[in-house]
C-alpha cells in the first residue's frame, strides 16, 4: 500500500449545480479559480449535521478543499468554508432568478473547451457578478446579467461589434440592425445592399446599452438603471446572438421565475 498522501487542492470556487447521489451524498459542479471546472462528490453532505452541507448550495462562493487525482473524473470534496451566500438575507425573486440563470449559462456554455486559463478569467467575472448582485447598491440585476452574458461571449471570442458597422466599417448611426450572422451592428446602407438579412432593428437606446456592456465593468452596470422596454429589447437581442454563437445555449429556465412573478402580480 502506498504511503504517499493524495494531492489536495484548495481554491475559491462558485457552486454551479448540485445533484443528489445515493441517499445522503451529492455531486457538485464547481467553477474554480485555480483548477477550472471541477466535479466533486460530497459524501453524506445532505445530512443535516454534515460539515459539507453548507458548501453545496448553488450560487455560493466558497473556498473548497478537494482531492486532485488526474485519473478520476469525480474528485472528493474534503472541506472548506463559505465566502459569500448570494441568496442570503435580502435576496429578491429577481436577483434569485438572474443568479440561477447565470449559473445555468456558465455551466452549459463553457468557453474554449473549458481550459484552466480561460476558466480562471471566467471565475473572476463570475466572482464580480455574485458580489455585485448580493450588494445593497445593485439596482439593476437584469443589466448585470446582460453584462455576464456579454463577458461569456468575450470568453468565446464572439463578442458583438457595436461601434462601427461590422460590414463596411463606417460610423453606425440611424436605422441600424443587430445581426448575429454578421457579428454585430450593420448600417442602413449595408442592410439595404442585402446584409443583415437575419438581423433585427435596434433602437438608439438599446444600442447605447450594448455599448455600455462593452465598455464598463460589472460593478458599474449593477449601479445603473434600465427602463423595462429597453430591458426587453436588449434581452431579446442578446438571446438571439447567444443562440447563434454559443453551442449548447438555451434560454435559462430559471428566468421563468420572473415570468411567474409578473403573472402573479
Amino acid at each position: 500500500m502506498s504511503l504517499l498522501s493524495r494531492p489536495v487542492a484548495g481554491t475559491d470556487a462558485l457552486v454551479l449545480r448540485t445533484w443528489p447521489c445515493g441517499d445522503t451524498s451529492a455531486v457538485v459542479s464547481l467553477l474554480t479559480r485555480d483548477e477550472g471546472f471541477v466535479k466533486v462528490l460530497a459524501k453524506a453532505a445532505r445530512r443535516s449535521r454534515s460539515r459539507l452541507r453548507h458548501l453545496i448550495e448553488p450560487g455560493r462562493l466558497i473556498h473548497a478543499e478537494f482531492s486532485l487525482d488526474p485519473a478520476r473524473e469525480l474528485q472528493y470534496l474534503r472541506g472548506g468554508e463559505v465566502r459569500l451566500d448570494t441568496l442570503g438575507v435580502g435576496a429578491t425573486l429577481e436577483s434569485t432568478a438572474y443568479l440561477l440563470g447565470a449559473l445555468e449559462l456558465v455551466d452549459r456554455c463553457r468557453p474554449l473547451a473549458g481550459s484552466v486559463e480561460t476558466a480562471a478569467d471566467l471565475f473572476r467575472v463570475c466572482e464580480e457578478f455574485v458580489v455585485v448582485l448580493s450588494s445593497r447598491t445593485c439596482r439593476e440585476p437584469a443589466l448585470l446579467f446582460f453584462g455576464l452574458e456579454w463577458q461569456l461571449l468575450v470568453g468565446h471570442g464572439t463578442a458583438p461589434q457595436v461601434g462601427d458597422c461590422v460590414c463596411c466599417g463606417s460610423s453606425a448611426t440611424g436605422n441600424l440592425r443587430f445581426d448575429p450572422a454578421e457579428g454585430g451592428i450593420v448600417c442602413r446602407e449595408c442592410s439595404s445592399a442585402g446584409a443583415a438579412a437575419a438581423g433585427r432593428p435596434v433602437s438608439t437606446g438599446a444600442l447605447s446599452v450594448l455599448r455600455l456592456l462593452a465598455a464598463v465593468t460589472l460593478s458599474k452596470l449593477g449601479a445603473s438603471d434600465l427602463e423595462p422596454a429597453r430591458r426587453r429589447e436588449v434581452g431579446a437581442l442578446l438571446h438571439r446572438f447567444l443562440g447563434y454563437h454559443l453551442p449548447g445555449y438555451q434560454l435559462p429556465t430559471a428566468l421563468d421565475l420572473l415570468r411567474a412573478g409578473r403573472n402573479g402580480d
